[in-house]
């Protein structure tokens, strides 16, 4: 199979690790065009990495690749993602998908009826670290126990706190902390543990409406799974997966550069270690998603994972604003 040309939409840090993760791929896929609304911006982020085409009409990108990679602000994943279908072309929406479930849902029905597929980039569940959680949570025995915390005080939230909001604490634009940073610890466990048989939970919402951190239990039938998020405070304990026979850790769920497992009785023993700093992990996501190209259908199991959070996501807002 060639390349998938991809037409990139947005051009800040998210689009720079993209351009990094189609040229770390094995020629799976390849950045061939940058769209902008101004032409100066993408001129230079063209410049700066390489890519063959400039564009500020959205209609033109779309008749030169293959497919579209959407890292536009989150309020206009879904309108650029169903242009991107409409045009025939495969996309590639980064988390989170859409603003709501409807929109979530409505992008996959769309793609599914034009015959072209669609992908959340959630990198995170296509790296290796994730299927190493996936491959040794046998070994725990039966599972009781889970808690995943993504904690990430946001840069920018010192400004909100000097009186300034940011558009990354704007509620209006559909950004969230669940949805900037709980998405980190909601993905995997719904991948790796499947549906709960139910789901509860609280979150700090700040003085401009804004859900700056939260905690959600979902209940199994033998164990439960915490999760925690925020982008007001920063965690400083690992996340876990407790077993009658052992245990699994991971310094971070989005970012690990240390998982470690731990048998009961036993010597731990270390099965993942980046000591630097979190890897470049863009690459697997672009494999995944140029497979499913290959193919020609969408992976079920991606999709699934992204509907139900987003639903879960939707629950959980829902809740919070009926007790604030």
């Amino acid at each position: 199979m060639s390349p998938v040309r991809f037409g990139i939409i947005g051009t800040n840090y998210i689009s720079e690790w993209f351009v990094q993760g189609c040229r770390e791929s094995d020629g799976a896929g390849v950045p061939a065009a940058v769209y902008s609304r101004k032409q100066e911006t993408g001129d230079a982020f063209a410049r700066e990495h390489g890519i063959e085409q400039v564009f500020t009409d959205l209609e033109a990108m779309f008749q030169v690749v293959d497919a579209v990679y959407v890292a536009s602000p989150n309020g206009f994943h879904y309108e650029q993602a169903l242009a991107a279908i409409a045009a025939g072309k495969h996309v590639l929406v980064e988390k989170v998908m859409g603003t709501n479930l409807e929109e979530v849902t409505g992008i996959f029905e769309a793609g599914e009826k034009a015959g072209v597929v669609v992908m959340e980039a959630m990198r995170h569940l296509h790296a290796p670290a994730h299927q190493l959680l996936r491959d040794w949570m046998p070994k725990l025995g039966p599972l009781r126990q889970v808690q995943f915390n993504k904690l990430q005080y946001s840069g920018r939230y010192d400004k909100f706190r000097a009186g300034e909001v940011l558009n990354a604490f704007n509620p209006a634009l559909g950004n969230s902390s669940i949805a900037d940073i709980g998405v980190y610890v909601l993905q995997p466990a719904r991948d790796l543990f499947g549906e709960p048989l139910n789901s509860v939970g609280s979150s700090i919402v700040l003085n401009n409406g804004f859900e700056g951190a939260g905690s959600m239990n979902w209940r199994y039938s033998d164990f439960i799974v915490d999760l925690s998020w925020s982008k007001i405070t920063k965690h400083v304990t690992p996340s876990f997966i407790l077993g009658e026979d052992g245990a699994l850790t991971a310094d971070d769920l989005g970012e690990p550069t240390l998982i470690q497992y731990h048998p009961r009785g036993g010597e731990t023993q270390t099965l993942f270690e980046a000591p630097n700093s979190p890897p470049q992990t863009m690459h697997h996501e672009v494999r995944a998603f140029t497979a499913q190209v290959a193919r020609g259908e969408t992976d079920p199991r991606f999709k699934n994972v992204s509907i139900a959070c987003r639903r879960l996501m939707d629950e959980h807002l829902a809740r919070v604003a009926n007790q604030s």
